[in-house]
């Protein structure tokens, strides 16, 4: 998900979905410290258990009256018990007004407490017994907020008939869908899913997968059904109902023909979207080839819809975009695009098994902004077009990181108060995990990587998965050890700070590297190779590395005449800030 508002090449931008601003001070905002004050009780988070594997969930929707926010629902589930034989279902389900519980034609007792739904299961279920419960409930939902299901009413005056009529739209992540379903609402699950939606038939309603039939019904409404037969997370499960305009991006004559693709956008907007949103076809067609893994699911519809909290969302199948999208340029909009389709394969067919895992998701999306600017530069100009979108994410992690432990978590950590704060922290899951990709890929060489990469993804589809789980993979195919890579750039918080100083001097290069972000026994210096290209007068190149491994290091390298600049670390081999001073003959130091 990309919670930020466009992004402007080649700088990122990016803005939170709620209050709190990655503008204030992260010294001040993003803390998250390891236990809390009061109760003394760790702030760590972990995955809940798995008493039943979902097996398949079946949503039955009725939507009497799009003028009024309310439904009634009856929810399937298909599960099977783990391990041992099992009295009690736990779902959650917070607002959810439940008033009937069954299993087999047979009613079950329950309570509901607001946020958690516990069915008693009688009889029990024995260990891998697989059944079924039906849930009948009421929802009223809320106005806008973003969080689950949102309604907002008709603007009347709009100019456009998608703003005069009512809209329905859905926000999963991180654990929000379980506002308007009752669900095992955290990533280490998934299912099968199935949504029949009854509404009136002016509108369109539009969900994961496939359509299976759009049916009238005597009483002036239709039904959709809709069925996404692969496995996939609860967050990522998609609903959206208004009245679009359709553009269809794909076709035989596409770059990816044989794929469904529409983009679902306000009346009096296509000719901007269908321009926008243009090259879908071509990036899938890349990164299909690119991943060595064919597009994951039965469609690829992107939808824009308005009061969407976040900047987009990347639901199997059917990405959600804010109404922002239907009137930005292309080049504000296109690395945006090439980041939720690139969730398609990672976050959405191989997903992070728990929130502290997050960047697997969102650092390889963000990633995937790099590959396709380098994929859709200038002939002559990809490796440029590259690491100018690399150098963005960089500049967003000097200016806004300065963590350090105890005080921050880093990255990968399930340190956190709340689901959100993950993705709001200074170890950026979206640019710092862009950052170690491609550190990564630069270590590896492409063979290497990519190997590992497609290996990662034939190994993992339709699974959860932990950063480990990607060391692994790297580490067979590659045959290097990466714990000490992952230890200081996933595990830990914050990132090296460097000054550097060179001096031409009687013949030589004179270099001295000093770490001056805090050093001490929780946070020792940063090891790494620092490159240094020198370019002569003559336009010649050379290159030098010093090996850091303390608070100083440098070195001495004779040359006949002085370099005429210097560029430290100039393919972003280190995810570094950098502070450069070079004095040649002549020059005051």
């Amino acid at each position: 998900m990309m919670k930020h508002h466009l992004r402007a090449v080649p700088f990122r931008l990016i803005a939170p979905i709620f209050a709190l601003a990655l503008a204030v001070s992260p010294g001040v905002a993003q803390v998250d410290s390891r236990f809390d004050l009061e109760s003394g009780r760790s702030t760590a988070n972990y995955p809940p258990p798995r008493h039943f594997d979902h097996l398949h969930m079946l949503l039955e929707i009725d939507i009497p009256d799009m003028d009024e926010p309310r439904l009634t629902a009856r929810e399937t589930l298909t599960l099977s018990s783990i391990g041992s034989r099992r009295w009690e279902l736990r779902l959650d389900a917070v607002g959810l007004q439940v008033r009937a519980v069954e299993r087999a034609g047979l009613p079950q007792s329950f309570t509901h407490d607001g946020s958690v739904l516990r069915i008693t299961l009688d009889p029990p279920v024995e260990a891998d017994e697989q059944f079924q419960v039906t849930i009948d409930y009421a929802l009223e939902y809320p106005l806008g907020n973003g969080l689950g299901l949102t309604w907002t009413a008709g603007n009347p005056d709009a100019d456009s008939l998608t703003n005069r009529v009512p809209q329905i739209h859905s926000q999963g992540e991180p654990q929000l869908n379980s506002r308007w379903f009752a669900c095992h609402d955290f990533p280490n699950e998934s299912a099968t899913t199935e949504i029949v939606v009854t509404v009136d038939q002016a509108y369109q309603a539009i969900a994961n997968g496939r359509l299976v039939y759009r049916s009238p019904n005597a009483d002036g409404r239709v039904t959709w059904h809709w069925l996404q037969d692969k496995p996939h997370a609860y967050y990522l499960v998609s609903l959206v109902i208004g009245r679009f305009a359709e553009i269809d991006i794909g076709g035989d004559d596409s770059g990816r023909p044989g794929l469904p693709m529409t983009v679902f956008t306000p009346f009096g907007t296509e000719a901007h979207v269908a321009m926008t949103f243009r090259r879908t076809p071509d990036m899938i067609a890349y990164f299909e080839a690119l991943f060595d893994e064919p597009f994951p699911w039965d469609k690829y519809h992107q939808l824009i819809v308005r009061n969407f909290a976040a900047g987009a969302m990347e639901n199997t199948s059917a990405t959600t975009f804010a109404t922002s999208f239907a009137r930005t340029p292309l080049a504000m909009t296109e690395g945006i695009i090439a980041h939720e389709l690139t969730h398609q394969w990672f976050g959405d067919l191989v997903t992070c098994k728990s929130w502290e895992h997050l960047w697997l998701n969102e650092g390889w999306a963000s990633y995937g902004e790099a590959l396709w600017a380098q994929a859709s530069a200038e002939p002559g100009h990809e490796r440029e077009a590259y690491l100018d979108t690399i150098a963005g994410f960089l500049r967003r992690q000097s200016a806004m990181n300065r963590s350090f432990v105890p005080t921050f978590p880093a990255m990968a950590s399930n340190f956190y108060r709340d689901p959100q704060l993950v993705f709001m922290k200074p170890d950026d899951v979206y640019s710092k995990g862009a950052l170690v990709l491609h550190m990564l890929h630069e270590r590896l060489g492409d063979d290497a990587f990519w190997r590992g990469v497609r290996t990662y993804l034939d190994r993992y589809q339709y699974r959860q998965v932990e950063t480990d789980d990607f060391r692994h993979v790297l580490e067979e195919v590659s045959g290097r050890s990466l714990q000490q890579f992952f230890d200081q750039w996933v595990h830990r918080p914050g990132l090296p700070r460097l000054r550097v100083d060179a001096d031409y001097d009687a013949g030589a290069l004179q270099v001295a590297i000093e770490q001056t972000q805090l050093i001490d026994a929780d946070n020792p210096a940063y090891a790494f190779s620092l490159p240094i290209r020198l370019v002569f007068a003559d336009g010649s190149e050379q290159m030098i590395a010093i090996e850091v491994a303390g608070r100083s290091a440098g070195g001495s390298f004779p040359m006949p005449e002085p370099p005429e600049r210097i560029e430290v670390n100039p393919d972003i081999t280190v995810a570094a800030a950098v502070r450069t001073t070079y004095a040649t003959p002549g020059e005051p130091r």
